[in-house]
Formats: C-alpha cells, structure tokens, sequence
C-alpha cells in the first residue's frame, strides 16, 4: 500500500525546514527593520544629513556638501551669504576659571589616564566653537594667513592644517593656541568630566564622531558645521570639544598635541577629555583659539602631583 504523503518522514522531514526557515526569514527581517528603526540620528532637531552631515533647511546634501541657501540656521549660528552661503557659528569666547583636576588611575575611568598627574591652570578664555572658514578668511584677506579655496562651505570649521598655520590665525585673532592643560581642563573640568558634557551619553548628536564607517553615519568626506550640537556642550558652553575636528595644542615648552578625536574618530577612548591623537595635519586636524583672562597675559600649566593642586 503507497504511504500517505503527510506521513512519510521525508516529506515532514522537507516540510519542517521550510516552516524554520520561514522563521528565520521573517526573524531577519523584523531585525533589520528594527535596526533600520533604531538607527542613530547624528543630526539635531530642523536638520537632516547623509554622508556624515547635517544640512539646514533650505539645503540639500550632495557629495558630502550641504548646497544652497539656507531658510533656517540652527540656534548659535548665524547665515552668511555669498558666493557660497551657509550657517556660521557666531563668534564668542567663554570664560574658564581656573583650578585643577587630578586625572589617574583614582577616577572612576582612570585606568587609561597614566601617569596620573594633576592638571592646574589659571583663568582664561576660549573659544566657544572651532575657527570656521568664513572666520579664517579675515586673515586670509589681511595676507596674514594662507589662502583657503574660495568655494568652501562658510560654516566648516578650517580643517587640513598644521600648528604653525593655527597659530599665525590665533595671533591675528589675538590670541594663542590652547595649552594642553587648559584644554583638557575646558572639556574635563575640576569634577574630570569623561565627555565634554558628563560622565556618559555619548551619542551620535552630542559628538560629529563615527562618520566615515559607522556608527554614526558613513562616507564623510570632512566635518561637519561647527558650533551646531548645543547637546554636547560642556557646562561653560564650550561646544565640539569631542569630534568634528580634533584640536591643536600648544604647550609653553613648544611641544604640540591634537586633541578631542575628530568626525572620523570610532573607539570612545579617542574622544574622552584628556584623550591626544598623533600630531599630523590630517583632514581631521583643526583648531580653536585661547586667550588670556582680561587683564592678565599668562598661560595654563600642567603640573605633576606634588608640584601644587591649585594655579588659580
């Protein structure tokens, strides 16, 4: 007598792995749907980026370049129009008061922090955003500093650079580069912020990092506007001390250091406030501008444990 076909083995046998491999089928796919769902937005609220950027309204995002005119800029930027238009951060300096943290194996994520020393400085001011190229181009037209191309996103902070380019800027801005002790007092300050903003969070809207191969986005070219994410702000309001660009220093004995990793940066630890990356000109390297507190004309300090706790 010829077998029921629902009874041969084999056939429940075929019958069983199609009905797991339906499962697994339709398993994968509410995955990635949830993964698409999920996916970090690297933009703030107005704004909408591909590519590693962030575009405003009124622009469109093409071969990593936000194009046209915006109709709305993000909160601290301001439009500039011309031959190129864009949102730039406004140019204003905070104020850091002085004092000292100690960094070392004592923090709470101090294992990477060796040796552990004490970071000491006096007061002093920063500036609130990187140096933008429409900001840099005043010292271009005064032949103080070297040429940039003409058709460069105004908002972009300068990128590309060396410490001796930086420094020529800051001195015509009247100014300096920051000392490595006072930048990493801006970012980390006396309670040794982790992040710029706090101990955790860091998120994809908070830092332009993880641009070039995820996590955040993928195929940047270069950073993004500067002065934009007010979430990762310290608490002075010093912005982009994580990401974007990283950030020439200079110390009093002449040695120069890039700090704060850059919109290429992957690993949590090139991001951290006393993080340094090798000093080259990459197209992640820039810069920000520090000044004397009004009335004084010293520099930041760094001092070894037993060399003082307080420079103030």
């Amino acid at each position: 007598m010829t077998r029921s076909l629902i009874t041969d083995p084999s056939v429940r046998g075929l019958g069983l792995a199609a009905l797991l491999a339906g499962v697994a089928l339709v398993a994968w796919a509410a995955l990635l749907g949830m993964r698409v769902r999920t996916r970090p937005d690297p933009c703030q609220t107005g704004m909408s980026g591909a590519f590693g950027r962030c575009c405003a309204p009124g622009q469109r995002q093409s071969g990593g370049s936000c194009l046209g005119t915006p109709t709305v800029c993000p909160v601290g930027t301001r439009l500039v129009t011309g031959k190129v238009s864009g949102c730039v951060a406004t140019q204003e300096k905070v104020s850091i008061a002085g004092g000292s943290v100690l960094l070392g194996p004592t923090d709470w994520d101090g294992a990477g922090v060796r040796p552990a020393r004490i970071v000491a400085v006096r007061t002093f001011q920063i500036d609130q955003a990187e140096v933008t190229e429409h900001r840099y181009a005043e010292c271009a037209r005064a032949g103080m500093c070297k040429a940039r191309p003409a058709d460069v996103e105004p908002g972009l902070p300068v990128s590309g650079i060396d410490a001796e380019t930086a420094e020529r800027f800051c001195a015509f801005a009247g100014g300096r580069l920051p000392t490595g002790a006072e930048w990493i007092f801006a970012a980390s300050g006396e309670e040794g912020r982790r992040f710029p903003w706090g101990a955790h969070g860091l998120v994809c809207r908070r830092a332009a990092y993880g641009r070039v191969s995820g996590p955040c986005s993928e195929g940047a070219k270069g950073p993004d506007l500067a002065g934009i994410r007010s979430e990762g702000k310290t608490p002075a309001g010093v912005l982009d001390l994580a990401g974007n660009v990283a950030e020439w220093t200079k110390d009093e004995d002449g040695r120069v250091s890039l700090r704060g990793g850059s919109f290429a940066s992957v690993l949590a630890a090139e991001l951290k406030s006393w993080a340094e990356q090798p000093p080259r000109a990459s197209p992640g390297a820039g810069f920000r501008c520090a000044y004397a507190a009004e009335g004084t004309s010293h520099v930041g300090s760094n001092l070894e444990p037993g060399h003082g706790a307080d420079a103030r």
